[in-house]
């Protein structure tokens, strides 16, 4: 069993990467964004947005924590702030593999956040370029794999993660 969290900056194509893998390996996949907001749906009920962030993670690690008790092999992450990728792994311990998607370039990341057609409304060129070098410059967690995806297909990049949901001893790159 394992928990793919799949990371990195605006712009390297987590989304598409993400509905490729579940696509292949039939597991569930969520994406952080996609838990309703308790704020909307609770209107005359105060919290705060730190507090709505945490219950959202909370209940995020309730769900993964279901579907592997139910036998699904695989729980794909997606969109989880940095914050709280050591808690993703605090809580599934080896089982997590966390995936950053990366840029070596900057005109990709930019390229690719401004022409975005996909519902995504975030277009933020500079700061997912900032973004992405600071992926690129931080010291890798222990386990992570980074897949470079501005030269390569989606499908390609997909390829990648599916291979090291099954590597035991995980390489820094692919």
């Amino acid at each position: 069993m394992s928990v793919l969290l799949i990371t990195g900056a605006p712009g390297t194509g987590k989304s598409t990467v993400a509905a490729m893998v579940h696509e292949k390996l039939k597991c569930p996949w969520f994406e952080f964004g996609w838990i309703p907001e308790f704020r909307n749906l609770n209107p005359h009920t105060e919290i705060s947005y730190e507090d709505e962030e945490r219950m959202s993670f909370e209940n995020l690690m309730l769900v993964t924590e279901n579907y592997l008790r139910h036998g699904f092999e695989t729980v794909i992450l997606t969109d989880i702030r940095e914050e709280f990728t050591d808690e993703v792994r605090e809580r599934f311990g080896d089982r997590v593999r966390v995936i950053v998607l990366y840029s070596t370039s900057d005109e990709v990341i930019r390229e690719r956040v401004l022409g975005r057609d996909n519902g995504n409304e975030y277009r933020n060129a500079d700061e997912a370029a900032a973004i992405n070098r600071r992926f690129i410059e931080r010291v890798p967690m222990q386990g992570e794999i980074r897949v470079r995806c501005n030269d390569r297909s989606a499908e390609e990049v997909a390829q990648c993660v599916i291979d090291a949901v099954h590597i035991e001893k995980m390489p820094l790159q692919m």
